[in-house]
């Protein structure tokens, strides 16, 4: 898990790097866009993403022989220091993403229950309400102070850029944004993707508005009297966006000599994170993956299969295995040393004969014995 933590976030980190070093001051407002998009769906599916790398066994096998006992009290001990932190980490995140859950439907329900006169202005739907809010747009919906609204008619600069907010669906990549920050707010880059997102909306509302023949310097007059105002919703887009500098400098600007070179500098970085990123997978880790399941639980010698192995591999399999028997009865010391030590019981007499044993003697007796010795 946590090499698919911080996997997601190098790559995020690279890629909203990649756009603030290239394509942040060129005017492809919507190819930045998808480029935004598309790169946080990157980032976090490519952990996830299998990649097969043919591999070749070099005839040697990495066998891992030990003694059991000492390394699964060695992975307990680990376990038992460490497992008071994790839940501590759990905790600590779990509560953090309970936070930006409750932040993300206050942002929600604190625009939806905003009071005023509903309208159908040109085909579109707008809310006029009391309070001195500078415009914005949430979802399908234009919200308007009621003082935006001079004879019945609501400046055709604000209302073409406010349209372009909702015809193009910017909300929903403001909503995308903080959906992955109720799970994955420990992402920094996360942060900078919504600031890229917001500024790239607001660049795509401006030159929506000037391509309907408006003079450029009436157009920057208007946002500056718009700064005064201001409100605090987490999910709009705000006509008094903090970055008017940006604004301004690419109303004026143009696309440099290298926008397309740019664009194609993409696909390499693309390619380096996809092998670096990706979850590998090779003939090694499948093989290592079938013998673990087929092993039974107590065995702890990775082997290969004897009807694949060569000679050399399988003698060094019947080696492991007169290894791991050894190792087997080390482990059942105590009960060698009961047989051991255990008096042995003497074996039981023998029945009795049924008949009468007379010992042996020489013809005529002891003296006769000697005295057969003397004649002779």
């Amino acid at each position: 898990m946590e090499t698919i933590i911080l996997k997601i976030v190098l790559s995020s980190c690279l890629l909203i790097g990649f756009y603030y070093l290239f394509l942040e001051r060129e005017r492809i407002f919507k190819f930045n866009r998808i480029f935004l998009l598309s790169a946080l769906v990157f980032a976090y599916a490519i952990p996830f993403i299998p990649f097969n790398i043919p591999f070749k066994p070099t005839g040697k096998t990495n066998l891992i022989i030990g003694e059991p006992l000492q390394n699964f009290r060695q992975i307990n001990t680990a376990q038992a220091i460490s497992i008071d932190w994790i839940k501590i980490l759990l905790v600590v995140y779990a509560a953090v993403s309970i936070y930006f859950l409750v932040k993300f439907i206050y942002s929600i329900f604190k625009i939806k229950f905003l009071k005023g006169e509903k309208r159908n202005y040109r085909n579109q739907n707008i809310l006029i309400i009391d309070k001195d809010y500078a415009p914005f747009s949430f979802l399908n919906t234009i919200y308007f102070s009621r003082k935006y609204l001079v004879n019945d008619q609501i400046d055709e600069r604000i209302f073409l850029h406010e349209k372009c907010h909702i015809e193009e669906k910017h909300s929903a990549d403001i909503l995308f944004i903080e959906f992955l920050k109720i799970f994955s707010w420990f992402n920094p880059a996360l942060f900078f993707f919504k600031k890229a997102m917001i500024t790239n909306h607001e660049f795509l509302a401006d030159e929506y508005v000037l391509q309907n023949n408006f003079d450029v310097g009436n157009y920057q007059h208007l946002i500056l009297n718009e700064i005064k105002i201001s409100q605090n919703f987490n999910l709009t887009h705000q006509f008094d966006f903090n970055n008017t500098k940006k604004r301004f400098i690419m109303m004026n600007s143009k696309n440099s000599r290298f926008t397309g070179l740019k664009k194609l500098t993409l696909l390499p970085v693309l390619a380096i994170l996809f092998v670096l990123f990706t979850k590998k997978v090779n003939a090694q880790t499948e093989t290592s993956a079938i013998v673990e399941a087929t092993l039974p639980q107590k065995q702890d010698v990775m082997s290969f299969k004897k009807k694949n192995a060569t000679k050399f591999e399988k003698k060094i399999i019947t080696f492991s295995t007169k290894t791991r028997d050894d190792i087997e009865v080390k482990k059942d010391t105590i009960k060698k040393k009961q047989n051991v030590s255990a008096p042995v019981s003497p074996p039981p007499p023998p029945p009795p004969s049924e008949f009468e044993q007379v010992p042996a003697e020489f013809p005529g007796g002891a003296n006769a014995k000697k005295f057969s010795f003397k004649l002779f």
